[in-house]
């Protein structure tokens, strides 16, 4: 279990099958959702927050995959993909850190891309354009023995699966042990 930083909020993707993760403030993300109205948001809370500021955001769905290869961004809402990242701008000094949880979420499956397929990138420009440490992981992530038989405490999210990178706001990633 690894344990968000309060006060702590996760958006929950409505269509994910998995276990909703429970925070201070747990928002379920319809699938009509736009990304700008789902960042607008999660500013709105922040904003409202002890503090002023989210210590700990976690973004709960499934991840985008074209042939079984991730890297192509989030099934959040309507879809969060490259062509959003400027929109985490509004993220910036409202959030400690952002945990995304969501399969194959960082995998480059087309290294370089100017679009989608390339998870380091987005992740990165995720961090940059908000300002804070994002983690993600490159392989498919399952909730395991927490979900069978407990469910997963509040405030805290499951482990990660496969490798794991922390990206900074200036852009550096490197692999991290959670």
């Amino acid at each position: 279990m690894i344990e968000m930083k309060f006060p702590h909020m996760v958006l929950n993707a409505e269509d994910y099958h998995g276990p909703h993760y429970k925070m201070w403030n747990t928002y379920t993300v319809p699938v009509s959702h736009v990304a700008e109205g789902i960042l607008a948001w999660t500013a709105a809370v922040a904003k409202g927050a002890p503090g002023r500021k989210l210590g700990s955001l976690v973004i709960h769905c499934h991840g985008y995959e074209i042939n079984s290869h991730g890297g192509y961004g989030l099934q959040l809402g309507t879809g969060v993909q490259r062509r959003h990242t400027p929109l985490f701008r509004c993220l910036k000094g409202l959030v400690g850190e952002i945990y995304i949880v969501a399969c194959k979420a960082a995998e480059i499956s087309d290294p370089g891309t100017s679009g989608d397929g390339d998870g380091n990138l987005f992740c990165c420009e995720i961090a940059k354009n908000a300002s804070v440490d994002v983690y993600a992981s490159t392989a498919t992530q399952t909730p395991g023995i927490w979900n069978d038989l407990w469910g997963i405490p509040y405030g805290k999210i499951d482990d990660y699966e496969g490798d794991v990178f922390r990206w900074r706001a200036d852009g550096s990633c490197q692999q991290v042990r959670l």
